[in-house]
């Protein structure tokens, strides 16, 4: 790493619309601390588009050259789940850190290897459950470990939305095996705001279906939706906490994201008009609301979150690379630092685990450990 106060940063999957684009890219170039090195797409002739575009002093249509760069201390991988492995595993036989989307990887199996190896070599990594860094869930966290509620007893999860929009030259976005659909993505991410404030997941009992397989490209064209677009469950937790989970991708008109928290002295609730971790490209989702209310009240009154618990970022609060910012910048602190950085590929790993359980239990149709 360099002598400098900046972390350089290689990005691979820099083009229009993926995830590196509309999220990494504008993250890197509004964050203090952070500096865009390279970009790497498949194309020379896009990674020079991405690289003027955004201000990078490099473009490479070749994984290794990018990871082989000395002046990159660290990559992050935003492209399909089905290239996260390889071109991860590239980057730590490299010596990089990696900041790696979610899903880690297509499954449980080369989540395992991609921790193990970065583990070996001693590397840091991060994966990108960015939704732990938006400001009301950081902070709803520290409320509940204060006593806020009293011992956690129970939680109710729920995120109704839409379908997404799909391009014909992206249909692996509908394939199960692509690690797509409600499971991979929706109900992760949903699941993990609650491993984040209330802790791990030790048993589930769940199924995932889905209740609208027709689609339509939007340029045109009929398809089959072959991933879940719905998936409900029953869970508990490392401490006794138990709860359900609804997750749909069939809601219209969408009614967004819920958490609710039953407590031995009250309870919690936030919520968020859209997916609590960003917003989506053609919604303007405002910030989560955290309210909280005593077991003798007879209502739940909004919380105020502090200031400090804001990042000031030339992007706001709903824009898809704001929580993505706080966690590169919190990662690249980590990294001059030493610190173990959370969440990690081994919080992956078991995040990944518990998609697992949901299959056997879909298969089982009873209840499965997540360990």
């Amino acid at each position: 790493m360099s002598d400098s106060d900046q972390v350089r940063i290689g990005v691979i999957g820099a083009s229009p619309p993926g995830f590196g684009d509309r999220a990494h890219l504008p993250a890197i170039r509004s964050a203090e601390g952070l500096a865009l090195e390279a970009v790497c797409t498949t194309r020379e002739s896009t990674a020079r588009a991405a690289a003027e575009k955004w201000g990078a002093r490099k473009w490479y249509s070749n994984v290794e050259d990018l990871c082989a760069d000395p002046d990159v201390d660290l990559v992050t991988v935003a492209v399909r789940p089905r290239l996260h492995y390889p071109l991860t595993m590239a980057a730590l036989r490299a010596g990089k850190p990696v900041y790696c989307e979610w899903p880690l990887a297509l499954d449980t199996g080369e989540a395992l290897e991609m921790a193990a190896l970065a583990e070996s070599a001693g590397l840091p990594t991060a994966v990108g459950l960015q939704g732990r860094f938006a400001p009301a869930v950081a902070w709803a966290r520290r409320l509940v470990a204060e006593g806020a509620v009293g011992k956690p007893l129970s939680f109710v999860v729920s995120q109704m939305l839409s379908k997404f929009e799909v391009d014909s030259d992206r249909s692996w976005l509908v394939r199960h095996e692509e690690a797509s659909g409600a499971l991979f993505v929706a109900f992760a991410h949903v699941v993990d705001s609650v491993r984040m404030i209330l802790g791990d997941v030790e048993s589930i009992c769940a199924r995932q279906l889905t209740l609208s397989p027709a689609g339509v490209y939007s340029e045109g064209g009929t398809f089959e939706w072959e991933t879940a677009d719905t998936v409900m469950a029953m869970a508990e937790l490392s401490d006794g906490v138990v709860g359900t989970a609804y997750v749909s991708n069939t809601t219209a008109p969408p009614q967004g994201y819920s958490l609710r928290i039953i407590g031995e002295e009250g309870q919690m609730l936030l919520e968020a008009p859209s997916y609590y971790q960003f917003s989506p490209v053609r919604v303007s989702a405002g910030p989560l609301q955290v309210s909280v209310g005593r077991k003798d009240s007879d209502h739940l009154e909004e919380v105020e979150i502090p200031t400090e618990h804001f990042s000031q970022l030339p992007i706001t609060e709903g824009h898809s690379a704001y929580n993505v910012a706080r966690a590169l910048t919190a990662f690249a602190a980590t990294i001059r630092e030493g610190r173990r950085f959370r969440p990690d590929f081994r919080d992956g790993v078991d995040l990944h685990r518990v998609l697992d359980a949901v299959m056997a239990s879909e298969e089982d149709g009873g209840w499965v450990g997540c360990s």
